[in-house]
C-alpha cells in the first residue's frame, strides 16, 4: 500500500482502499480493488479528495496500519457530525440527536478494539474547504485513539470511578465531536473576526464554549458538557473560562484540576488547528492550492514554548503515539538526495523512521511497482547522518526533533512511573 496524494494519482493505480465522498460522509464513491483510470482521477480531483490509498506490492504490509473497517467507522462518524452541524446552522427545533452520535462513538471504538494496529492518524477524510467539519472530525478520532492508549492514565485521572468506567472513552468521543458547536451560534461579525486574527482574547469569540455547554447540557454524560465547556483550559492555568471560587474571585483551572477528557480535546483541537492555520482562506471560497503544515512540524510546535506549557505532558506522549512524525505509506526526500517511502515508524524516536528508497527514476512511483527493482530498506536510528528534509510536498528542514534521553517520548514507561509512584505528571 501507499498513501498518494491526487496530484501523484496515475491511472492504472488500484485502490488498496475504498474512497467515500468527501462531502457526503460515509456515502461510498470506490470499492477497493477498482482500477482508477484517467477520468476517474479528474473526478477525484474536481471532488477534492484528499488522497488516495493504492496498492503496491512491496508495501502490502502496510494494510495492517490501515483497516477499511476503521476508514467506514470514521466515515459514518464524520456523517453524524456534518448531520448536527447543519441542524445546529439551520436552527432547527428539534433536539440533536445524541442518541446517534453516541452509537457513531461506539461503532469506531468496537472497530479500533478488533483492528489496534488501524488505530493511527495517517490522513484527512474530509475535504479541505470544510474546515469546521474536517476540525471536528480529526479532533474526535484523535481524542478516541489518544483515549485508548490512555487506559492507565484515564484509572488514575478519574480514581472515583471503578476502573472499566474510568477507561471508558464514549463520552469523550460525544464531547469531542461536538466541541465546537458553540462556534455555530456566534454572530457572523465574531467569526469573521476569529478567522482573521485568531484572537484567541475576544471576549465575543471565548463565549463559544459557554453556548455550546449550555446547548449540549443535560442531553449528554455531564463530563461531555464539562469537556465542550473547558477545552480551551491549558495546563499551565492560561486558558479559559476561568472558575469562581468561594470568595467570588475568578479562579484558573490547571493542572489535574482540568478533566482528563477537557485536556485531550485541548491537545488535539491545538494540533489540529496549528496544521490547518488558514482555514480562513478556504472560508472566503479560495481555491488555490492548499497544503496542511507537515506533521513533523506540528509536533515540533508543540513540543516548544509556548505550546509545550498548554499541554499534559502525558497527554502530549499519547499523541506522539498515535500521529506519526513521517506517515507509514507516504513519500519522503532524504538529504543525500534519495526519496524513500516511510515503512515503519516508532513512537520512542519518531522522526527516525524505517524507509524504503525509491530507485532513481523521472516516474519514481512506477519504479517502485517494477518486481525487478532492487529495494533498499534503511531504518534512520541506524544511518545518524541521514534524515528526512521533505514531506508531504514541503521542506521539513529544521523540525526534527529527537529525545533528549532514552524514555522521553515512551508513554509505557511514562505509564509505569505513574503507576508505581516513581512519575511526576508535571515533569513527565
Amino acid at each position: 500500500m501507499l498513501r498518494v496524494s491526487m496530484v501523484q494519482a496515475r491511472p492504472g493505480m488500484v485502490l488498496a482502499m475504498p474512497v467515500y465522498h468527501p462531502k457526503r460522509h460515509g456515502t461510498l464513491l470506490l470499492k477497493a480493488g477498482v482500477e482508477v483510470d484517467a477520468r476517474t482521477i479528474a473526478r477525484l480531483r474536481e471532488m477534492r479528495c484528499p488522497e488516495l490509498w493504492v496498492r503496491y506490492p512491496k508495501l502490502d504490509f502496510l494494510a495492517q496500519l490501515v483497516s477499511p473497517e476503521v476508514y467506514k467507522a470514521r466515515a459514518e462518524l464524520t456523517g453524524q457530525i456534518a448531520s448536527a452541524f447543519d441542524q445546529i446552522t439551520a436552527g432547527a427545533a428539534a433536539p440533536l440527536d445524541y442518541a446517534s452520535y453516541k452509537r457513531a462513538v461506539l461503532g469506531m471504538l468496537e472497530r479500533l478494539t478488533d483492528h489496534p494496529r488501524a488505530g493511527l492518524f495517517l490522513g484527512e477524510m474530509v475535504d479541505f474547504d470544510q474546515p469546521a467539519l474536517r476540525h471536528a472530525s480529526n479532533v474526535c478520532f484523535l481524542c478516541l485513539i489518544m483515549g485508548i492508549r490512555l487506559d492507565f492514565y484515564l484509572v488514575r485521572e478519574r480514581g472515583r470511578l471503578d476502573p472499566a468506567r474510568a477507561r471508558d472513552v464514549t463520552s469523550l468521543g460525544v464531547a469531542a465531536m461536538l466541541h465546537d458547536v458553540g462556534m455555530l451560534r456566534l454572530p457572523e461579525q465574531v467569526i469573521a473576526r476569529w478567522h482573521e486574527t485568531r484572537d484567541e482574547s475576544d471576549s465575543a469569540w471565548r463565549e463559544h464554549v459557554r453556548i455550546g455547554y449550555e446547548l449540549i447540557r443535560g442531553a449528554v454524560d455531564p463530563t461531555a458538557a464539562a469537556a465542550v465547556l473547558h477545552h480551551h483550559q491549558r495546563f499551565d492555568g492560561s486558558g479559559f473560562p476561568r472558575r469562581r471560587s468561594i470568595g467570588g474571585e475568578q479562579v484558573a483551572l490547571r493542572g489535574s484540576a482540568i478533566h482528563i477528557f477537557a485536556r485531550l480535546i485541548a491537545a488535539a483541537d491545538l494540533f489540529d488547528r496549528l496544521r490547518h492555520p488558514e482555514c480562513s482562506t478556504l472560508e472566503r471560497q479560495n481555491h488555490e492550492p492548499y497544503l496542511p503544515t507537515p506533521t513533523v512540524r506540528v509536533l515540533h510546535a508543540m513540543m516548544h514554548k509556548p505550546y509545550r506549557n498548554w499541554i499534559d505532558p502525558i497527554v502530549f506522549k499519547a499523541l506522539l503515539t498515535v500521529v506519526p512524525a513521517y506517515s507509514p505509506g507516504s513519500i519522503v526526500r532524504l538529504n543525500d538526495g534519495n526519496r524513500a517511502v516511510v515503512i515503519a515508524w516508532q513512537a520512542i524516536d519518531p522522526c527516525r523512521p524505517t524507509v524504503a528508497v525509491l530507485p532513481p527514476t523521472d516516474d519514481e512511483l512506477a519504479a517502485f511497482t517494477t518486481d525487478d527493482a532492487d529495494t533498499i530498506t534503511l531504518d534512520l536510528a541506524q544511518h545518524p547522518r541521514l534524515e528526512i528534509v521533505e514531506a508531504e510536498g514541503q521542506d521539513v528542514r529544521g523540525f526534527n526533533f529527537y529525545p533528549s534521553h532514552p524514555g522521553e517520548f515512551d508513554l509505557a514507561l511514562a505509564g509505569r512511573n505513574l503507576i508505581t509512584g516513581t512519575g511526576n505528571v508535571h515533569a513527565a
